[in-house]
């Protein structure tokens, strides 16, 4: 099994919304802001290379908005997918599985592109995975969450990419196993991938960046904070315990970390690339 960061662009949030109510003297520290309080994030997919089978985890934003939304998001290079998969030797007619964590725009949406005014699959050849929670809820949603998704291009996948519903934590792949978490929003997919002695875990919106890894330091776009709380402090424990290798999707600046859990709950050990 070969494990590849392929990096489907850049973004950028408000600092109050990557850590809540947590003081900007305090977050500031460990993740930077610009003059307009804006911090730098990235979308870094994973790819899983099991010979036969090809998994690609997230897809990115892709590049399907009006140049508004990109300037308020901070939109930079959400074209480059196919490029950083050339570069580690792959092409997307060569990925077989499309593994979304959820279905918000960041994490799905690159799985899909425009040629001409249609929709077309960026991964013809894929089956594309998410949880049935995930997908249900993305249908109803609320006022607060429903911006982050995008029915036509949902709709499109679930019709043309083969999406498959998954129902309940377990292996789905050899090697690859999935959990579901509530908190940030309804049956976030988590993988778990097993190499050799180490097992690696895809961050996703679970725990953003390794400046998230307190256990009160949540994002503003979590649902349902005190839920989040209540699973980030038990993955973290078990994460600890287990000398997982936790690799984030959208921190700028660290691909990858372990934890140790002390007194005060969970401290970042060591940040490291992949």
């Amino acid at each position: 099994m070969k494990l590849f960061p392929i990096h489907a662009g850049h973004f950028s949030c408000d600092g109050g919304a990557l850590f809540s109510v947590i003081p900007k003297p305090m977050w500031s520290k460990v993740y930077p802001a610009d003059e307009n309080n804006v911090t730098r994030l990235t979308m870094r997919c994973l790819l899983i290379d099991q010979g036969d089978r090809k998994i690609l985890i997230e897809a990115g934003v892709g590049y399907h908005y009006p140049e508004k939304v990109k300037r308020n998001n901070g939109h930079e290079e959400t074209d480059a997918l196919p490029r950083s998969l050339a570069k580690a030797g792959y092409c997307p007619a060569d990925i077989t599985d499309v593994l979304f964590t959820h279905l918000h725009w960041d994490h799905c949406n690159g799985a899909v592109f425009t040629d001409n005014g249609t929709l077309k699959l960026l991964f013809p050849n894929a089956t594309h995975w998410c949880s049935r929670v995930q997908w249900e809820h993305s249908g109803i949603s609320n006022i607060r969450e429903r911006a982050a998704y995008y029915p036509e291009i949902l709709n499109f996948l679930k019709e043309k990419g083969n999406m498959q519903l998954v129902e309940d934590d377990g292996e789905l792949f050899p090697k690859v196993s999935v959990r579901l978490f509530n908190g940030h929003t309804p049956g976030q997919m988590i993988p778990l991938i097993a190499v050799e002695d180490n097992t690696y875990v895809y961050m996703s919106d679970f725990i953003p960046t390794s400046a998230n890894i307190p256990i009160v330091w949540l994002a503003s776009y979590d649902l349902y904070p005190v839920t989040a709380m209540e699973e980030k402090e038990a993955f973290l424990k078990e994460a600890a315990e287990k000398n997982y290798i936790l690799f984030f999707e959208h921190d700028f600046y660290a691909e990858c970390a372990t934890v140790e859990w002390t007194e005060r709950g969970p401290k970042v050990k060591e940040t490291f690339s992949l």
